[in-house]
């Protein structure tokens, strides 16, 4: 069973993963210290585009679940956990660019 197959998303509506290992954020959202600081990075930092993976897709939506997506940075909101997968929200109108060629996408 698939995640696509869980989750259905309305209108134009597209969730994903993330292709880099941060799965969110370009370094973390925060950093907790042993002394119990808190460090919060930048929003500079964090104002790039991202590659995502297409996990499902509404009707409307210009792509489809597997697509390799190009999101415009800061372009999408935290979505929900289906089986264990940590999806992530946006719609097509967000979307800079669409593949079906894991090697095209620049994910460093």
């Amino acid at each position: 069973r698939r995640s696509s197959d869980l989750i259905k998303p309305l209108g134009n509506n597209v969730m994903f993963r993330f292709l880099d290992i941060t799965g969110g954020a370009k370094g973390r959202f925060t950093d907790t210290h042993r002394s119990g600081i808190i460090l919060v990075p930048s929003v500079s930092s964090q104002k790039v585009h991202r590659w995502g993976q297409v996990i499902a897709a509404g009707p409307d939506a210009a792509v489809k679940p597997d697509d390799y997506i190009l999101i415009e940075s800061l372009m999408w909101m935290e979505g929900t956990k289906v089986d264990g997968v940590a999806m992530w929200k946006t719609d097509d109108s967000k979307i800079l660019a669409v593949t079906d060629d894991i090697d095209s996408c620049d994910r460093q």
